[in-house]
């Protein structure tokens, strides 16, 4: 279990995926098969605070 790497990566991870359809914290491990084992409550934080951003921005586009 590596904390700080899967802290980092599940941020990394947080994407859009499909158009409209954005993964954040363990599903988007899961979608680009990230560590799973390690991220914790602020990888997590971090996670939804970047696909909030995504969204947002990919709201200003319409």
């Amino acid at each position: 279990m590596w904390t700080d790497i899967g802290e980092k990566l599940v941020v990394e991870a947080t994407q859009e995926i499909y158009p409209g359809l954005i993964v954040a914290g363990m599903a988007a491990s899961a979608a680009t098969r990230a560590l799973r084992m390690g991220p914790v409550f602020g990888g997590m934080l971090l996670s939804g605070e970047k696909a909030a951003k995504l969204a947002l921005d990919r709201l200003k586009e319409l």
